[in-house]
């Protein structure tokens, strides 16, 4: 078997079907997921740790299925899709990677998403995956598989099938870490001139009124929930009074889903917690996933009340967390998707995340497509 033949999805074997009775228990899933993990180069979004948590806590087991690829007997894909139905389950369905359909529980934002894949599989492996759902699933009008990187998408092997494409890209900015230290610089110096001087002025003014800056990193399960709630209330506080809104956690179970990332975690993998602070007063926290040397900026919550003056206290606290993971050895710092202006002014570099949604051809397509241009008319 040839490398073409892999990236167009040949010589592959799929299964899809219902989930293990016990999907969490040694030998099953679970063990499936982590030995396969260790064969692919995949993201913190595609390891059991946010995985696992999602299908115990998340996602209803009444609509996810997993899907398992082969090749040459060997398993070298995983993926949980999920199934909805609108209309009281007499219109085609959709099918979601990884995430629910429900606005509400996809509001942990999965990204870096894709099937976990063996190494070198992960184009021939999703085009096989759509092969088979065309032949042996019906009764479904769109895959949809959100947070994509953009060179990860085999889109060459999807453009032989009888399918259409839509892909809504969104731009990734990230620090490289092993660059900045290559160069022997440190992470402030990097930035533009305005950036260095936001963040000084910003840090002395802090030093003046409440007392010295200084960095902590949660070292412990409890010192971890005891960072995050003080982050939540902060990033809660900030957000009702911005919009009136909750903000990203305000739904019971999307925080009980971080308490358990929270608990899983450890040094290597899962969250990382950090606070900075002025003198004895915490001016805010970062929460992060870190997994293989790569950092994940997920959250982050800023006691505004305690810059009385004019200053950047989000460009302060993430210019030190930022330097403190160069210091730590880690290898990039992703600010994940998203063109915020933060993004753009700490990021060094930048690259493309696409929400994929694969279209079945056919008649009810066609009419779908023709109620979505009705629908941009009126607006």
């Amino acid at each position: 078997m040839d490398h073409e033949d892999v990236r167009a999805g040949r010589g592959y074997e799929v299964t899809f079907g219902a989930l293990p009775e016990a999907p969490f228990a040694a030998g099953s899933l679970r063990e499936a997921w982590l030995e396969l993990e260790g064969r692919s180069n995949c993201s913190f979004f595609q390891s059991w740790q946010w995985i696992g948590t999602w299908l115990a806590l998340i996602c209803p087991a009444r609509i996810a299925r997993l899907l398992s690829v082969r090749h040459d007997g060997r398993l070298v894909a995983l993926g949980v899709l999920t199934r909805r139905s609108r209309f009281f389950g007499l219109a085609p369905a959709s099918l979601r990677l990884h995430e629910t359909g429900s606005r509400t529980l996809d509001s942990l934002t999965i990204e870096y998403n894709g099937l976990l894949s063996e190494t070198g599989h992960e184009h021939g492996a999703l085009v096989a995956t759509i092969q088979y759902l065309l032949t042996h699933e019906a009764h479904w009008l769109t895959l949809f598989v959100p947070g994509m990187v953009v060179n990860t998408i085999p889109v060459d092997g999807i453009a032989t099938l009888p399918v259409g494409m839509r892909l809504r890209t969104r731009a990734t900015h990230y620090v490289d870490l092993d660059v900045l230290r290559d160069t022997g610089s440190a992470y402030l110096p990097s930035l533009s001139s305005k950036t260095r001087s936001a963040v000084r002025r910003t840090a002395r003014k802090f030093e003046e009124t409440l007392g010295e800056i200084t960095l902590t990193v949660a070292q412990d399960p409890q010192q971890r929930m005891a960072f995050f709630h003080a982050l939540v209330d902060l990033h809660q506080a900030h957000w009702q009074d911005k919009t009136a809104g909750d903000g990203a956690f305000g739904d019971p179970g999307v925080l009980r889903f971080h308490e358990h990332l929270l608990a899983a975690a450890n040094d290597d993998q899962g969250a990382q917690l950090i606070r900075l602070s002025a003198g004895s007063r915490p001016i805010g926290y970062v929460y992060n996933f870190i997994s293989r040397g790569i950092v994940y900026f997920y959250q982050s919550g800023i006691d505004y009340k305690a810059a009385t003056f004019h200053g950047s206290p989000g460009l302060l606290l993430l210019a030190h967390v930022i330097q403190y993971n160069a210091d730590a050895g880690m290898h990039r710092f992703e600010f994940m998707a998203g063109e915020s202006a933060y993004k753009r002014t700490l990021g060094a570099a930048a690259g493309s995340m696409a929400w994929v949604s694969i279209d079945r051809i056919g008649v009810a397509a066609r009419l779908r497509r023709a109620w979505w241009r009705l629908k941009r008319r009126g607006n």
